[in-house]
Formats: structure tokens, C-alpha cells, sequence
């Protein structure tokens, strides 16, 4: 038997341990349903089993970034679409100007606010439903 899942499902894709698990701790406590990841290539297997409502990616990472990883869900997998909002502690212009770009909302900075992160994925969320 199926059960349906009433909570947003964030894939939260962060290479920083400590990080990858306050983030996650702070959007449960807001209603999301949350899947970490400590790479790229792990939220890609991830896909062939769940579609989150959301997928929340660091920028810089080892091995697989998060540019290449938006890059390889659209190419490998070209009927879902899901919003994809970065999150990054970085101050290069053109990688914000990219994030911003390829993000639903804007890059948001770490460290994230507890409530301002919630906020803006709920509505990236819905902005994305919406279109």
C-alpha cells in the first residue's frame, strides 16, 4: 500500500557535514520533509526513486558542483522538472550572477536564517506549481 507524502520534500545537496545537517533539522522543524546529501552524484541516484517539490544545492563542491548537477538531472532526466534554489557562502560575482539565473529565487546566502529559508522555498515551491 502507498502513502501519500503531505509534507514538501527538499533535497538539501551540501558538502559540509555540519552544516548539511542544521539546515536540514531547521526545515523539519517547518514542515518540510528532508533528504541530505553530501554529493551530487548521491541526489542524482536519489531521483530514480523520489521526485522532490524542491532541490536545495550548495554551489562548491568536490567532485560534482551544483551547476553540473542542475546541468545533469535537466540532460538525464528531461521529464522532471524540479525547482532548484543554491545556496552559497561564496562572493564571486559570476557565480552568484549564475546562480541567480539558473536559481527559482535568489541565491540565498549562508548562514540562512531559519525562517527565511523556509519562507523562500515554500514559495519557490508554489511559484513553481504555479507556472
Amino acid at each position: 500500500m502507498r502513502r501519500e507524502i503531505s509534507k514538501p520534500i527538499v533535497f538539501i545537496v551540501e558538502d559540509n557535514d555540519a552544516y548539511r545537517v542544521l539546515i536540514g533539522r531547521m526545515l523539519e522543524q517547518r514542515g518540510f520533509l528532508v533528504l541530505l546529501f553530501s554529493d551530487g552524484y548521491k541526489a542524482l541516484e536519489m531521483l530514480e526513486f523520489i521526485i522532490p517539490n524542491i532541490i536545495l544545492s550548495d554551489i562548491q563542491m568536490p567532485g560534482m558542483d551544483g551547476f553540473t548537477l542542475h546541468e545533469k538531472i535537466e540532460t538525464l532526466y528531461p521529464n522532471i522538472k524540479v525547482p532548484f534554489q543554491y545556496i552559497s557562502s561564496t562572493t564571486e560575482k559570476n557565480l552568484i550572477d549564475r546562480a541567480n539565473s539558473l536559481s527559482i529565487e535568489k541565491l540565498v546566502h549562508k548562514p540562512a536564517k531559519p525562517e527565511e529559508l523556509s519562507n523562500i522555498l515554500k514559495k519557490a515551491i508554489n511559484k513553481f506549481a504555479a507556472a
